[in-house]
């Protein structure tokens, strides 16, 4: 998605855009916030959208940098949290530029990596990197290809409990994954970018990161299929959620 859908987006942004913080079930990014937040440190949300997680971070530290690509996100954004004075939005594309203010102490950085273009896409974690100073620390946040996967094995179930042959049950389950192999999955038919905790790891550690800790961040299976039935319990969907380190 380019700029121009993003905008469009952003009036729906609550309806169309899965929230990722909200269903953070173990309140993972608040405990990995709240372990480096101070009132004297500076944060960066980038990829911000309309701003999920701009009051929260704007309680724990001095000065919050939100960032996002689409103008009109940061102005729900803004005209949401009016009364924010130690947050700055920024208008920008990190794809192709980086962050106009100086690495900060923590980046936050929820479900940015997702396009499918290899280029933008290398572009957007090299500046997303950048933005975190020596000594300061990421807490990142993409979607689990692993789940993804699990996800087809799920219906898989579902579509067999319903009477359906192996062979139906397996069609009726299946989806574009012309390109799994570099971890590209269709979302509501958008090539969206899914990763490997190894992968995250890896492409942490290649730019100078030191990966500190790597969790399941589950959410509901609601926000995957419509109505699930009741044996859809755990192990429930995921995020990865990455928490990095920039060696001082």
């Amino acid at each position: 998605m380019n700029e121009k859908d993003w905008d469009r987006t952003a009036a729906t942004f609550d309806e169309d855009v899965f929230n990722v913080p909200a269903n953070d079930r173990q309140g993972l990014i608040l405990r990995s916030i709240r372990r480096y937040a101070g009132k004297d440190r500076v944060t960066a949300d980038l990829g911000c959208g309309i701003g999920r997680t701009v009051k929260m971070l704007a309680s724990h530290f001095g000065t919050v940098h939100a960032v996002d690509f689409s103008s009109e996100c940061l102005a729900v954004a803004e005209r949401d949290h009016p009364r924010l004075s130690n947050v700055a939005y920024h208008h920008v594309d990190l794809a192709e530029e980086p962050v106009p203010f100086e690495p900060v102490d923590v980046v936050l950085c929820i479900n940015a990596w997702l396009m499918h273009a290899p280029e933008k896409r290398a572009g957007m974690v090299q500046h997303v990197l950048d933005a975190v100073k020596p000594g300061g620390h990421l807490v990142l946040v993409t979607p689990a290809l692993e789940s993804a996967l699990f996800a087809t094995h799920r219906l898989v179930r579902w579509n067999l409990e319903q009477g359906h042959s192996p062979k139906v049950a397996q069609q009726k389950a299946s989806r574009d994954m012309s390109a799994i192999d570099m971890g590209i999955v269709m979302i509501d038919g958008v090539a969206t970018k899914h990763y490997l905790k190894e992968e995250l790891e890896d492409v942490l550690t290649m730019h100078g990161l030191k990966v500190l800790e790597s969790h399941k961040l589950e959410y509901p299976w609601s926000r995957v299929f419509q109505d699930p039935p009741g044996w859809m319990g755990a192990p429930f969907p995921w995020n990865w959620l990455v928490v990095a380190e920039r060696p001082a």
